[in-house]
């Protein structure tokens, strides 16, 4: 059985022309390489043939020819990039990863704020460029509508620099491009849960490393598992099922959250892809994460007793 690994990073989009900043670059391709080797190791012990583009001047080329060529795929690219990637590889094979209708609202940060909203989920709520300019002493997020690992985001007080200002339009709005959303103080999480056809099996919560630099805040790597207490923990995997349940998800979900200083555990991007924190999951977990991803789309998933880790995984981007 030959499966295709569809790694942006590594298969041409690391090193794209349109990426100007280097050090950003270079870190997205150290994760991208951690995620592609830990389920190319993965798929291989369960003896299967690992196929992936690798530095292609076309990537999108390269994963609709070698997807054709493989029994079974699963992508990992950027948001602006996954729908389509995923509808590609999902036409051609048998597609491992999110289905494609969950991935095309998960990769829409506001659409996905909106409808979590309307199921009652708490997630940071969106604001308008007027509020924040009425309200100086409050911190906001300003974020891509379409984005992965922190990329671009921007802490606003009121005073709009010249680089901020630049994704706004006249009417002192986010362009269709961005949103703004409330700056929730609190702790960084994220829970990464496999979901089959009949259940969810929830795997670990990690810690976020999240640093503002700059203005920015900046994703820096993780510690998996992280403990944060049996009802924190509990009220995280309740709220992750829930939002896998009611927008139809199926295989690796990672869940990003801040959990709050009021106690409420805020939902903050919905990742329908395999995520950096896999590559600690893959070290922690005594089942095989991968071996969990092939279950999860044709077999039985085990029962949440079964799954436990032992030790920790740190990973830095430094």
């Amino acid at each position: 059985m030959k499966i295709l690994i569809a790694e942006y990073a590594v298969g041409g989009g690391g090193g794209n022309s349109k990426n100007k900043n280097k050090n950003k670059g270079a870190s997205l391709l150290r994760e991208g390489k951690a995620m592609l080797s830990t389920l190319k190791n993965g798929f291989e012990r369960q003896g299967y043939e690992v196929v992936y583009p690798e530095a292609e001047a076309d990537f999108e080329a390269a994963v609709d020819k070698l997807s054709k060529e493989s029994d079974a795929g699963i992508v990992i690219a950027p948001d602006d990039q996954l729908y389509a990637l995923t509808k590609l590889v999902e036409s051609n094979t048998v597609n491992l990863g999110c289905p494609v209708e969950f991935v095309k609202i998960c990769t829409d940060k506001l659409l996905t704020s909106k409808v979590l909203s309307e199921e009652g989920i708490p997630v940071p709520g969106i604001v308008s460029m007027d509020e924040v300019e009425k309200n100086e002493e409050q911190r906001y997020v300003s974020k891509p509508r379409y984005g992965c690992a922190a990329e671009s985001i921007f802490i606003l007080n009121g005073e709009k620099d010249h680089e901020t200002l630049s994704l706004y339009n006249n009417n002192n709005s986010p362009d269709h491009n961005h949103i703004i959303m409330d700056f929730i103080e609190g702790d960084d999480v994220s829970s990464s849960i496999i979901a089959g056809k009949s259940s969810i099996l929830p795997l670990t919560i990690n810690k976020q490393f999240i640093k503002e630099e700059g203005g920015r805040l900046r994703y820096k790597g993780g510690l998996i598992p992280y403990s944060i207490g049996d009802e924190a923990e509990g009220r995280i995997m309740r709220i992750s099922k829930k939002v896998v349940t009611m927008l139809h998800g199926e295989g690796y979900v990672g869940i990003d959250f801040i959990l709050g200083a009021d106690g409420k555990a805020y939902v903050v991007d919905v990742n329908p892809r395999p995520t950096t924190s896999i590559v600690g999951i893959a070290e922690v977990l005594n089942y095989d994460v991968v071996d969990l991803i092939f279950r999860a789309k044709f077999g039985t998933l085990p029962s949440v007793e079964e799954v436990k880790t032992e030790g920790r995984f740190v990973f830095n981007l430094t």
